[in-house]
């Protein structure tokens, strides 16, 4: 009997990881999107239909039942999409991924700043969005792949005005350059100044469907700015933009 209750507790045990990384998972791919706010909501229902059953407040407790089926259908329907992404990105990646280093971050960094820096003294227009946690992938396919290492030389290449794969933007996923003449989704919001022009509302568009961070140089005056989260930061200096982006794409260890 005390071999058999050991074993138990050792089920017990591997259970309760599998759930916490199950969660862990779970809280991983919602960071940084919208859903999140989805999850607080049920976490609020959740916690109140315990709390009316433990008052004997029956009717509410029926009423949040009833709803709670109602609405997880409506929840697959209406994050269809993310939905789609996560199973996506579950069935490609490794459940322990190898994230760079902070040198390495770093490094990537340096080369856009550098690039960037380059083509902005030259007056080169580029759009370049740097993947966090959420997927690119139907934005990756709207462009030509490439999946090449990641360097200041390159990325001038791509954007030089005669070049094939100039118009459009690149995503940049850690140390790799991973799509060039991607489409991003125009912004639509009626806040932005009239001024702007379509390379700066796809760098926004994109900002706001993603947790991108995504880098533009204007051809017309050659200013550097940054979108993100649908906040666009307007004439930024190389030492700006690379304290930003270190800020935001470099994690703590």
């Amino acid at each position: 009997m005390e071999v058999l209750a050991n074993l138990l507790n050792w089920k017990a045990i591997i259970e309760i990881l599998i759930l916490w990384f199950v969660i862990y998972r779970i809280f991983l791919f919602l960071k940084g999107t919208k859903a999140v706010y989805l999850l607080r909501g049920i976490v609020i229902l959740v916690v109140s239909f315990f709390i009316f059953q433990r008052l004997g407040f029956h009717v509410l407790s029926w009423l949040l039942t009833k709803f709670f089926a109602f609405f997880l259908l409506l929840v697959v329907i209406i994050f269809q999409p993310e939905l789609r992404e996560g199973l996506i990105r579950l069935g490609k990646r490794h459940f322990f991924p190898l994230e760079l280093g902070k040198e390495e971050i770093e490094k990537a960094i340096k080369e856009i700043v550098t690039a960037v820096g380059n083509m902005a003294k030259r007056k080169i227009g580029a759009l370049i969005a740097i993947k966090r946690e959420i997927g690119l992938k139907n934005i990756v396919e709207t462009g030509v792949i490439l999946n090449a290492q990641i360097s200041s030389e390159l990325l001038e290449n791509i954007f030089y005005p005669l070049a094939p794969l100039h118009d459009g933007g690149v995503v940049v996923d850690g140390n790799l350059i991973v799509s060039a003449a991607c489409l991003f989704p125009i912004s639509d919001n009626p806040n932005l100044e009239k001024t702007l022009g379509m390379r700066h509302r796809a760098a926004v568009g994109l900002s706001e469907h993603s947790d991108a961070v995504v880098v533009v140089v204007s051809e017309e005056s050659g200013a550097m700015s940054l979108a993100i989260n649908g906040q666009l930061t307007r004439n930024l200096s190389g030492e700006e933009l690379f304290t930003i982006l270190k800020g935001q794409l470099r994690k703590e260890k």
